[in-house]
């Protein structure tokens, strides 16, 4: 039987139901290979649990504080996460596919959707790069004092392992996630992630990346997340570093 990275995180996060727990924990028992991916999904998100940390630390801001107190007289139940059925297992062809779509993905995104001088993403001389709204916001917009309203929404905030910084993004109007880290005057965007979850409310700020922009910090970070404070200096800065 097979599984998507997506169901084994769920898994590993004890955010499946009993039956499909309790069936992925019997193969994991008589899959080595399974065992492995688990036991790699569990460093993953031990290792951005770390990063967070910090992030998670910080006192909410008192706007935030004063809208949920406002607020808490409305409630909504949430429905639980669904089981997923497992994944038919791809071929060469549905891999190759889904590169070719990915690729064109990125190009439709900021060509289309936004075309001309108010692209968000164009290319740069080796690599794409931040442009116009994102790139303003990821020059001067704070996490720690966004109202959630935001065109672009920031997201975590950390040193590579090359020394520069780096930062998560979220575009609400198109719905795509995103990783940009500091390279030279500009922003080089390493990832992007058209399928994330929406951000913008009060929640634990890791569960709202998909698997790929979590992959892409993961392999970057060096590290704790910036706090609010450490935040503001890199800002005032212009992002450069020692």
């Amino acid at each position: 039987m097979k599984y998507d990275d997506e169901t084994l995180m769920a898994f590993v996060d004890d955010e499946l139901d009993s039956a499909l727990h309790a069936e992925i924990a019997a193969a994991v028992e008589s899959d080595p290979a399974l065992a492995r991916r688990v036991e790699q999904q569990r460093a993953l998100n031990a290792k951005v649990a770390g990063v967070f940390a910090k992030v998670l630390d910080q006192p909410l801001p008192e706007r935030l504080t004063r809208a949920a107190l406002a607020d808490r007289g409305n409630v909504l139940q949430f429905p639980a996460r669904p089981a997923r059925a497992p994944a038919a297992p791809w071929r060469a062809r549905e891999w190759v596919a889904m590169a070719a779509s990915l690729g064109l993905g990125v190009l439709i995104s900021w060509r289309v959707l936004a075309p001309g001088d108010s692209a968000p993403i164009v290319a740069g001389n080796n690599a794409l790069v931040a442009h116009g709204e994102l790139a303003r916001a990821l020059d001067h917009q704070l996490a720690s004092e966004q109202r959630g309203e935001e065109p672009v929404l920031v997201g975590l905030t950390f040193k590579a392992r090359d020394g520069n910084y780096c930062r998560s993004f979220e575009m609400r109007a198109t719905r795509t996630a995103g990783l940009a880290c500091r390279a030279s005057s500009e922003w080089q965007v390493t990832a992007t992630d058209s399928s994330a979850p929406a951000q913008g409310q009060m929640q634990q700020a890791s569960s709202a990346l998909s698997p790929a922009i979590l992959r892409a910090i993961e392999a970057r970070v060096d590290g704790a997340a910036l706090d609010a404070e450490a935040e503001r200096g890199a800002q005032q800065t212009g992002w450069k570093t020692p």
